[in-house]
């Protein structure tokens, strides 16, 4: 074990614009009496203040945390790094992390991942920013939005509830977190407040559910039918084009490009819709290698004078590792509409 552990919860620090943020890194002592200091190692042209900062422990796995505020480059639109937190104890420099996976049925696992943060300065447009988000199956997309300047409330099963004012007025948009159909049985309770809210002129995004034996999809979740199917596009480099190449979720406020595809991690997305209403509109298509296209990863249907949008492109995935083609397409559609 290092004499000092570091540890930084978050997997991406995000700048919407050209101000600072804070950088919390909490300092674990490996040992009692851990002393020394803790600086950052910053990508070029970012900063941080103070340059560096001690810390003193006297016992063995206390800790104690620590704040940098952290300036992105100065008039830049767009920059991507990755910052490491480097202690100094007793002439020792580390670097390292504690992780533990403890779970029953395999033997415990004990990592010592790097000290490390992603670093990501995008020019992000804002067409609207207060947004009801209505948490899923652990997803981080919430806490990803915050940092970039949306005005987040959670409308957890109890306070989606008590809300009484589910209007446009106070949530320009609500979003659905992953499996939140699955994992939230009073969803149901609440589709037609949900359809009522878009009726008036609000813009509610559900992510990707399941509708399988093992999570059967019980409730419906648009104002009109759609079947969810297994499709997905495991490929993150796989092409996406648009079916129009003037479609407002292309082009307002943020204007995509196939630049704007690159870099994202893991998969493109997964259980796409197969069959819908004609009512909805699949603006874009999708595929892995040697499989026909996937056009159901985007519907999006008006109803009243709001939208109803179902997407299962991978945002969970995205918007956590700081992704800023996925924070573009989705302020895109969180914008979408009148």
């Amino acid at each position: 074990t290092p004499p000092a552990l570091l540890q930084i919860d978050e997997g991406a620090l995000l700048f919407s614009d050209a101000q600072p943020r804070a950088l919390r890194v909490r300092v674990q002592a490996g040992r009692d009496g851990a002393t020394g200091s803790v600086r950052l190692d910053l990508p070029a042209d970012f900063s941080a203040e103070p340059a560096s900062q001690p810390f003193s422990i006297d016992k063995k796995g206390a800790s104690q945390e620590l704040t940098f505020r952290v300036r992105p480059p100065a008039g830049a639109a767009s920059a991507v790094g990755t910052l490491r937190a480097i202690a100094d104890v007793g002439g020792v420099q580390v670097s390292r992390g504690l992780s533990r996976i403890d779970h029953p049925h395999i033997p415990i696992q004990t990592m010592f991942p790097v000290a490390e943060v992603r670093l990501v300065r995008m020019d992000l447009k804002k067409g609207r920013t207060r947004i009801g988000y209505i948490p899923g199956a652990g997803d981080d997309v919430a806490a990803a939005l915050r940092q970039v300047g949306y005005e987040v409330t959670l409308l957890d099963g109890e306070t989606l509830e008590r809300t009484r004012d589910l209007t446009p007025a106070r949530f320009q948009a609500i979003v659905v977190g992953v499996r939140a159909y699955n994992t939230n049985p009073r969803l149901a309770q609440h589709h037609s407040r949900l359809m009522e809210y878009v009726a008036a002129g609000g813009n509610l995004i559900a992510q990707y559910n399941t509708n399988n034996r093992l999570a059967k999809l019980t409730v419906p979740m648009g104002p009109f039918p759609f079947d969810i199917s297994q499709d997905r596009v495991t490929d993150e480099t796989a092409a996406v084009t648009f079916e129009r190449a003037d479609h407002p979720i292309a082009l307002r406020p943020n204007r995509l490009t196939d630049a704007d595809w690159a870099g994202w991690v893991q998969e493109r997305g997964l259980y796409f819709a197969d069959k819908w209403d004609a009512r909805y509109d699949a603006p874009i298509s999708l595929h892995d290698p040697g499989e026909s296209p996937k056009r159901g990863a985007i519907l999006i249907a008006r109803h009243g004078k709001g939208a109803f949008i179902y997407t299962g492109l991978a945002f969970f995935r995205q918007l956590p590792a700081g992704v800023p083609g996925a924070f573009w397409l989705l302020s895109n559609l969180i914008s979408y509409g009148p």
